[in-house]
């Protein structure tokens, strides 16, 4: 299922001249919501050139669209067959082993064959042949360059010597990846434990045996620390493919991997389907992070599909956190998955001292809305006089979080979502974070017409301008999706920061993972309960994640570390966990939850959804299947929730409902989706999408 209606099989067959046996017959699969592949014909010329993994252009209804060769036999009994009318490539573009990986994909996310496909290749390939496309912004896509400390200091530097913990660790990936048959492990450190170190050494083992690898990442300009080491360890055999490439750019990195001319890939998700030529290792960073799973058909996730690889290469997965999913470590458990552990920070540095101010508290004191604590405050200001740097994190960007009316108490929300708008002071603008709607703030209430408006909540913009009233001679500086639009603007604000050119860096949870800062002293919290209000199952872990690992950004160098959480839920014990660094503590209690409330890890989940333009054909079309699914469940072998509105039930103009499928057995759920789906009488404008072991249902 997908955002098309499906389309039937029969749309390949046309009107023309009989088969003679001249033609050779191809399977094409096409990057649509429909079968997994369609027969075309070919002549014995054109069939010669064609390659099993290559791109052909074919007709489809009233159009010329590009699919994926992915099989062929020399005789079929439909006498009808449209021929292909171009071949794009000489060689395959894609392997068996990713035709393998695709078909997988397809089956398992609910999606079909060529769209598993298409998600795969860079995007210019997906319009263009090979000559077209490497012509295409032929200026070279240079490396990024690493900020700070220059790759000729670090040569200068000593190698560094594991200490006994890593030693353990690395031995252990050492004989997995020489055993040369799939093995998973879980690489369990604490913040500031050298992980990087020894995913390095992994790699360098791997290319010692002539093989290549992948590094994988949440989001490549967050895993700071990861690039410099790695352009500096592997610069010549290094690719790394990241958001802010041209299609030109990315197309040309892909061409580089698949000949053998780089080695290593480090990149975000979609770099898990790069084509590395004798792939050895694959490794990801932040394995908890949930930018790792795609929000758009194919909804797949980069740990699964990382998995699905390694088996079938027969190689070794390697996982690494402070933080782990409570699915991951319940496999660890069970032991399907071996244990590396990293229980101390490198070189024998103290975890930072954390301390929980109660907002509460401090409100009944100031006899107001507290948004800075006077603890916070008077620690900032001694960082300042000792000249170290600070950390501010907010997960929640813009000046106000809504603007409401005083007197009927209106809040403004944008028109296509049903959020409020964030105030933004810089431009005066009231922007929907999810459709990107703005308009300027008004003068009077939308609804009763009065002048009295109130900005209510605060973002990092905020905070920003409250430290530049508090500390007008700090050199301040903000890092949110507002300040990074333009490329290169994050890097260059980590340059400044990492400089000491920037006293206090305020930002969301985009400076909270993968940052290096050996003068960063103190980290403050605003408030840390943003997450825990959220309707997800998951909100108690993500806060966990998040204060955990934004503690862990302090007392990485020679002073020692300092952690203030402000928070209105002091006693919450996954604040209370992450202020102990108690990550064993938070899984038991977590887990028993889960188990009680019988969610994930114990049970696995299918989310269907539905959106369109008006509510009533979306609520019938979820209703509908509803019941075509209840008679395929007589003896109640798995749970129906809903279907219902999601929590953010309008966004960009369109309502979404959806229904929740919940069974002990993934299998069990699949197989009646997929045999319920195409009973169901597609609506007009309604279009649905599947979601398999969704990590949010927001």
């Amino acid at each position: 299922m997908g955002a098309d209606p499906v389309i039937t099989r029969e749309a390949t067959i046309a009107d023309q001249k009989t088969d003679t046996a001249t033609h050779t017959y191809f399977h094409v699969a096409l990057p649509f919501p429909v079968d997994d592949f369609y027969t075309y014909r070919a002549a014995e010329d054109i069939a010669n050139t064609i390659q099993i993994g290559s791109r052909v252009k074919v007709p489809f209804r009233n159009r010329t669209i590009t699919g994926f060769v992915v099989g062929r036999q020399n005789t079929t009994d439909i006498k009808k067959l449209k021929d292909i009318l171009e071949v794009l490539d000489e060689t395959s573009v894609l392997s068996d082993h990713h035709l393998r990986l695709a078909k997988w994909i397809s089956e398992y996310y609910f999606s079909s064959w060529g769209e598993a496909i298409s998600n795969m290749l860079p995007k210019i390939m997906k319009r263009k042949n090979q000559k077209s496309a490497a012509n295409q912004n032929l200026t070279p896509s240079p490396l990024p360059s690493p900020t700070g400390r220059g790759d000729a200091e670090r040569g200068k530097e000593k190698a560094v010597e594991l200490n006994a913990d890593q030693e353990e660790a690395f031995f252990e990936i050492q004989n997995a990846i020489q055993a040369h048959h799939f093995k998973e492990l879980f690489l369990f450190g604490v913040t500031g434990s050298g992980k990087s170190e020894l995913y390095i050494r992994a790699i360098e083992k791997i290319l010692k045996l002539g093989k290549g690898a992948i590094c994988l990442v949440p989001e490549i300009a967050i895993t700071e620390q990861l690039n410099r080491f790695f352009l500096h360890r592997f610069g010549d055999h290094l690719e790394i493919l990241h958001s802010k490439l041209t299609d030109g750019e990315r197309y040309r990195a892909w061409c580089r991997i698949q000949d053998g001319r780089k080695k290593i890939v480090l990149g975000a998700r979609s770099a898990i389907f790069a084509p590395v030529k004798d792939l050895g290792l694959i490794i990801m960073d932040e394995e908890q992070e949930g930018s790792y799973k795609q929000d758009q058909t194919p909804r797949y996730h980069t740990r699964e599909v990382a998995r699905w690889r390694a088996r079938d290469l027969n190689i070794v997965f390697l996982t690494g956190t402070a933080t782990p999913t409570l699915e991951t470590m319940h496999r660890v458990k069970t032991g399907e998955v071996t244990l590396l552990k990293l229980p101390e920070r490198f070189d024998g540095r103290r975890m930072p001292d954390v301390k929980i101010v109660d907002l509460k508290q401090a409100a009944d004191i100031a006899k107001k809305f507290v948004i800075l604590s006077s603890q916070l405050i008077e620690s900032i200001r001694q960082c300042l006089a000792s000249k170290t740097s600070v950390l501010i994190m907010l997960n929640r960007r813009g000046f106000s979080t809504h603007i409401q009316c005083v007197e009927c108490g209106e809040v403004m929300e944008c028109p296509n979502c049903a959020v409020s708008l964030t105030y933004h002071q810089t431009d005066h603008q009231l922007v929907c974070h999810y459709c990107n709607h703005q308009k300027p703030v008004p003068e009077t209430c939308g609804k009763c017409k009065k002048t009295l408006l109130k900005f209510s909540g605060i973002g990092t913009e905020k905070i920003e301008s409250e430290l530049a009233r508090i500390f007008p001679a700090a050199k301040i500086a903000r890092l949110d999706a507002d300040t990074t639009q333009k490329r290169g603007a994050h890097e260059n604000i980590i340059a400044n920061f990492r400089a000491h050119k920037i006293d206090i860096l305020v930002g969301t949870q985009m400076i909270a993972k993968g940052f290096d800062f050996p003068n960063v002293t103190l980290v403050g919290i605003v408030n840390a309960d943003t997450g825990l209000i959220l309707p997800d199952y998951r909100a108690s872990e993500r806060t966990f994640q998040l204060i955990t690992q934004m503690a862990g950004r302090t007392g990485r160098g020679t002073q020692s570390g300092k952690v203030l959480i402000q928070t209105f839920m002091p006693n919450h014990y996954s604040i209370q966990c992450a202020a102990k660094h108690d990550y064993e503590a938070f899984f038991e209690d977590e887990i028993a939850r889960r188990k009680q409330l019988n969610y994930p890890p114990w049970t696995s989940f299918i989310n269907v959804m539905f959106r369109g333009k008006f509510e009533k054909p979306v609520s019938e079309q979820a209703n509908e299947l509803r019941k075509i699914i209840e008679d395929q469940n007589p003896n109640r072998a798995f749970e129906i929730i809903g279907p219902a509105p999601l929590p953010f039930y309008r966004l960009r103009g369109h309502f979404r409902w959806h229904m929740m499928l919940r069974a002990d057995n993934l299998d069990l759920i699949r197989n009646v989706l997929k045999k319920a789906i195409p009973k169901m009488r597609s609506k007009k404008g309604v279009f649905s999408a599947v979601d398999v072991q969704p990590v949010s249902i927001l």
